[in-house]
Parts: structure tokens; C-alpha cells; sequence
């Protein structure tokens, strides 16, 4: 009879340890930037069920994009030549 007894017990904690930890996880999806966050881990997790490569940093083909370095001057060149066609253009259209 005993054990009976704290077999209940035992499941009822149980029990009491999932609705706080349900109540925790709609406290922290209540805003919008964790359930984005949560979103972005559910894909991830997706893709590696599914057996889908995730690309690392190392392996992404552009490693500085849109931030060159101040003294890697060919690159420099470039970002300057795009942003004076970009006003080129802007100002070719506005005329």
C-alpha cells in the first residue's frame, strides 16, 4: 500500500514539473524576437533530420561582403565605383 502511495506522488510531480515548463516556454514565446529565434532552431533542426547541410561560416563563398577592410585598397576602389553609379543613376533620374 505504500508504494502505491508514492507512485502517485511520483507522477503527480512529474506532472507538476511539465506545466511549469509549459507555462515557462509560452512566457518566452510571448515575444515576437524569441519565437523568431525559435523558429530559425526548429528549421535548423529540420534540416538536420532530413540530412540537409547547413552552411558553415567557413564554407559561405563571401567572407566580407558589404565591409571592406580600410587598407585593402582594390576592394575600397570597387565600393567606391558602386556607390558613384548609384548616385549616377539616382541623379539621371531625378534630372
Amino acid at each position: 500500500m505504500y508504494n502505491n502511495h508514492v507512485n502517485k506522488k511520483q507522477k503527480n510531480g512529474g506532472l507538476g514539473y511539465l506545466l511549469v515548463g509549459a507555462g515557462a516556454a509560452a512566457w518566452w514565446l510571448s515575444k515576437e524576437e524569441n519565437r523568431s529565434k525559435f523558429d530559425g532552431w526548429m528549421s535548423q533542426a529540420k534540416k538536420k533530420l532530413n540530412g540537409e547541410s547547413i552552411p558553415s561560416d567557413e564554407k559561405f563563398p563571401v567572407q566580407k561582403a558589404g565591409n571592406p577592410h580600410p587598407d585593402d585598397i582594390a576592394d575600397n576602389k570597387m565600393v567606391e565605383e558602386g556607390a558613384q553609379f548609384a548616385v549616377d543613376y539616382y541623379n539621371k533620374k531625378e534630372q
